[in-house]
Formats: C-alpha cells, sequence, structure tokens
C-alpha cells in the first residue's frame, strides 16, 4: 500500500468501511495535486466520485454550485440524467447552501471546491471553500457535507 493509499484509508474509514459523506467531503477538501489519486483509490473501494468547482459572487456563486454540480455529476457519468438523479442534486445543493447563505452573501463572493460521491443509491456532496467580501480582507471557511441515502435510480 503507497502512502497516499494509507492516508486515504486513514481518513475515509468508518467502522470498517469507507464513509460517504467522509468520502464527499475529503474530495472538496483534497490538495488539487491528490485528486486523481484519490478518485482512483475510490474506484477501487467501488465508489464513483467526481470533483469540481465553483466560484463568484452573490447569486451568480449560488447559481454556479448548482450547475457545476450538474455538469459534474451527469458529464463525468457519474449520474445518469433523470428527474430523480437531478432533484437529488438540488436537493443536496440546497442543503448545503442553507448551511452557509446569509444576507452576507448578496454582497460577498467566493470559491469553493465540490466533491460528489457515489455508492449503490446513495449519493453525498461535500463543499468547502472561502467566503468573503471583496477588498475588505474579511474572509471565512465553510464546509458542509450531506448524504442522501436510498435515493438514486439505479
Amino acid at each position: 500500500m503507497n502512502p497516499s493509499q494509507l492516508f486515504f484509508e486513514t481518513l475515509l474509514l468508518q467502522d470498517g468501511r469507507v464513509s460517504l459523506a467522509k468520502t464527499a467531503m475529503v474530495c472538496a477538501m483534497i490538495s488539487n495535486d491528490l485528486d486523481d489519486a484519490l478518485i482512483a483509490y475510490l474506484a477501487e473501494k467501488q465508489i464513483r466520485a467526481v470533483i469540481t468547482r465553483a466560484g463568484g459572487n452573490g447569486d451568480n456563486l449560488k447559481s454556479k454550485l448548482l450547475r457545476n454540480a450538474f455538469g459534474a455529476a451527469e458529464k463525468s457519468g457519474l449520474l445518469e440524467v433523470s428527474p430523480r438523479n437531478r432533484h437529488g442534486i438540488t436537493r443536496l445543493v440546497e442543503d448545503v447552501m442553507r448551511s452557509f447563505d446569509s444576507p452576507l452573501l448578496a454582497v460577498a463572493g467566493g470559491g469553493v471546491k465540490i466533491g460528489l460521491a457515489v455508492h449503490g443509491s446513495d449519493l453525498a456532496m461535500g463543499v468547502f471553500g472561502t467566503l468573503g467580501i471583496p477588498g475588505m480582507d474579511v474572509d471565512y471557511e465553510v464546509s458542509v457535507s450531506r448524504t442522501l441515502h436510498h435515493y438514486l435510480e439505479e
């Protein structure tokens, strides 16, 4: 086992199996140069995953978060295009946005990394990044993970 695989196992194993919520969050938090190694490790564990990013200001950030999650999930083949699968992504994005949506976001901007992971009919999403007011040196980190169990069409 190489060092990165041992690192991934240490982070992701919970009760002897890979946690899907942790997987999505680690996908969102991992250093960009380890993206491919993590995706390959997860494939060995029969977990499909994709990593994307979104950035912008206010409503533009919200829109990009949803569009980029859809685009990454569908274009990568992570999810088949179907109303139920699209509803699942929408529901996760809505839950994630609810965690850090505030009046401040209307004037703030930011960039986030998005991790999506699928195992069987379970779907998880993790988001990690920074939000802040441009030019005011007021930034804060956000990290959120959500999972829908037994939801996807197989």
